[in-house]
C-alpha cells in the first residue's frame, strides 16, 4: 500500500529539462505548474475582455447572431475530442519511442475529425427550419473550432514531456493573438462576419505557434507510425469519458432551463461562472500529473503526486470557504446587484468545486495507468445520479435544488475515485491529511457562521485563519510546504519577467 504524504524526501525548486529520447524520472513539476497557472490566469481577463468588446461592438442583435453561429459549432465540440491528446500525452511520457510513432497518426486523426466538424456543423444548420444567420457564417464558426483542434497534438507533446513552461508560452501566445484579432476587428468597425473571420485567423495562428513551440520537445522518430484505426480504438475509452463528463457537467443547466423559470437559470448561470474558473484551475494542478503517473508502475508514489494531493486537499476547502463568505460581494462586483440572490447557489457550488479538486488527482492517475474504463463507469453513474436528482429536486427547490444535486454528484465521484485509487492503484490517503482537511472545512465553516455579523471580509478572513490553523495542527501542511510554494511562485514570476 502506497501512502500520500511522505515527508522524508525533498523536492528541488525548478525543473529538469527532459531528454526527448528518454522517459522522465524525478521531475519537479512545481515551478512549471505555477507558471502554467499564471499563464491561464492571465488568459482569463483576456477572454473577459473579448466578451466585453463583442457585446459593445455588435449590439444586442449582432451579438445574438454571433452567439448563434458559435453555439452551433459548440454543439459539436465533443466530436474532435476523442481522447487522442490524452492518449498521446500518456504514451510519450511512458515510452517516447512509441509516442514518436503515434504523433503523425494523431495529427492525421485530428485532421479527419476537424474535416467532419467542417461538414457536419453547416449541414445541421442548413437542416434546421430557422436561419437567423447565413449558413456560410456558421461555416466560419465551424472552421474556427476545426482549426483550433489541430493544435491539440502539439500541446499533447508538451504535456507528455512535462514541459509546462513551453505549454504556458503556447497558451499565452494563442490568447494574445486571439484578443488582438478581436480588437483589430472592432477597430475597423467590423460586424459579425469580421469577428468570425478574425477567430478563424487566430485559430490558424495558434496552430502555427503550438507546432513551433512543441517541435524541440518531440521525441525522435524511430518506430513505424501507428495505424489510424488502432489509434482511434485505443483513444475511444478516453474520448467516451470526456463526452460523458461534458454531459454530466451540463445536465443541471439543461434540466433547469426546461423545468424552472428563466430567472432561476440566469442566477444559476451567474453563480456557475466563478465555479468554472475554480474547477479549471484545480484541474490544471491535477492535469500536470498525467505524464509522471503514466510511467511504468513505481513502488513509491512520485513526490509531485504527493505534493499535488496535499495541496488540493488543503486548498480545496479554503477556496470553498472564501467563495461562501464572499459570494454576495463577488456576484455584485462581477454582474451587478441584480445577481446578489445567487449567493446561496454560489456557496453550494463552491463546495462541489472543492470536491472536484479532491478527486482530480485520482481521476488523472486512473487514466494515466490505463484504467480509464473503470473511471468511465464512475462518470456514467454520476451522470445518472445527476439526471435523476435534478429531475426530483428542481421542481421542489428550483436552482438551489440543482446546486445541491451537483454537490451530491461530486461527493459521489469523490468517494468512487478514492475507492478506485485504493483498490486499483494501491493509493491510500493518510489519516492526518483527511482529518486536517475535514477539520479545517468544518472549523472554517463554523467560524464563518459565528463571525457573519462582522461583515463578509472579516468573517471570511476568520474562517480561513481557523482552516489554516487546523491544517497545521493536524500536520496536513507544514512550513516547508509553504516555503517550497513561495519558491515556485518567485521563480515562475522571474521567468515570466525575463520572457
Amino acid at each position: 500500500m502506497r501512502r500520500v504524504g511522505d515527508r522524508g524526501a525533498e523536492e528541488t525548486i525548478g525543473t529538469a529539462i527532459p531528454d526527448p529520447a528518454k522517459p522522465m524520472s524525478g521531475l519537479s513539476l512545481g515551478r512549471p505548474t505555477v507558471l502554467l497557472l499564471l499563464a491561464r490566469a492571465a488568459a482569463y481577463p483576456l477572454s473577459l475582455l473579448n466578451a466585453v468588446i463583442l457585446a459593445r461592438a455588435l449590439g444586442v442583435e449582432g451579438l445574438g447572431a454571433y452567439a448563434y453561429a458559435m453555439g452551433m459549432a459548440a454543439l459539436f465540440g465533443l466530436l474532435p475530442n476523442m481522447g487522442i491528446s490524452t492518449l498521446l500525452t500518456r504514451t510519450i511520457a511512458r515510452d517516447p519511442e512509441a509516442g514518436a510513432g503515434m504523433i503523425s497518426a494523431s495529427i492525421r486523426a485530428q485532421a479527419v475529425l476537424a474535416a467532419g466538424v467542417l461538414i457536419l456543423v453547416p449541414a445541421v444548420a442548413a437542416a434546421l427550419p430557422e436561419r437567423p444567420i447565413p449558413i456560410w457564417c456558421v461555416g466560419l464558426a465551424a472552421a474556427q473550432l476545426a482549426l483550433g483542434t489541430l493544435s491539440w497534438p502539439y500541446l499533447a507533446i508538451l504535456g507528455g514531456r512535462a514541459r509546462y513552461d513551453r505549454l504556458a508560452i503556447a497558451e499565452t501566445a494563442a490568447a494574445v493573438v486571439g484578443s488582438a484579432s478581436v480588437v483589430a476587428a472592432a477597430a475597423f468597425g467590423g460586424g459579425v462576419v469580421a469577428f468570425l473571420v478574425a477567430h478563424v485567423l487566430a485559430a490558424g495562428l495558434a496552430v502555427v505557434i503550438a507546432r513551433r513551440v512543441a517541435r524541440p520537445c518531440a521525441p525522435p522518430t524511430g518506430r513505424t507510425a501507428v495505424d489510424l484505426r488502432s489509434l482511434l480504438r485505443q483513444a475511444a475509452p478516453l474520448g467516451a469519458g470526456s463526452a460523458v463528463q461534458s454531459l454530466y457537467t451540463r445536465l443541471d443547466l439543461v434540466l433547469l432551463g426546461q423545468m424552472a423559470a428563466p430567472a432561476a437559470l440566469g442566477l444559476y448561470s451567474a453563480a456557475y461562472k466563478p465555479i468554472n474558473v475554480a474547477v479549471f484551475f484545480g484541474n490544471t494542478v491535477a492535469g500536470v500529473l498525467l505524464p509522471v503517473m503514466a510511467q511504468s508502475a513505481q513502488r513509491d508514489l512520485p513526490l509531485a503526486f504527493q505534493r499535488a494531493v496535499r495541496a488540493l486537499w488543503a486548498a480545496g476547502p479554503a477556496m470553498a470557504l472564501a467563495a461562501t463568505g464572499l459570494a454576495s460581494p463577488l456576484l455584485r462586483l462581477l454582474f451587478g446587484a441584480a445577481y446578489a440572490p445567487a449567493a446561496p447557489l454560489l456557496a453550494v457550488l463552491a463546495w462541489s468545486a472543492a470536491a472536484n479538486w479532491l478527486y482530480a488527482p485520482f481521476a488523472i492517475s486512473l487514466q494515466a495507468r490505463n484504467l480509464e474504463r473503470p473511471w468511465l463507469w464512475c462518470l456514467i453513474l454520476a451522470a445518472l445520479l445527476n439526471a435523476g436528482g435534478n429531475a426530483w429536486a428542481i421542481p421542489r427547490w428550483g436552482a438551489l435544488g440543482a446546486a445541491g444535486v451537483t454537490l451530491a454528484s461530486e461527493l459521489f465521484l469523490l468517494a468512487l475515485a478514492t475507492l478506485l485509487a485504493w483498490r486499483l492503484l494501491g493509493i491510500a490517503l493518510p489519516g492526518r491529511l483527511i482529518a486536517g482537511s475535514l477539520a479545517g472545512a468544518a472549523g472554517g465553516g463554523l467560524a464563518l457562521a459565528v463571525c457573519r455579523g462582522l461583515g463578509p471580509t472579516a468573517a471570511t478572513a476568520a474562517a480561513l485563519a481557523v482552516h489554516v490553523g487546523l491544517l497545521v495542527g493536524c500536520r496536513s501542511v507544514s512550513g516547508n510546504d509553504l516555503a517550497i510554494l513561495l519558491g515556485w511562485v518567485k521563480e515562475a514570476l522571474l521567468v515570466r519577467s525575463r520572457g
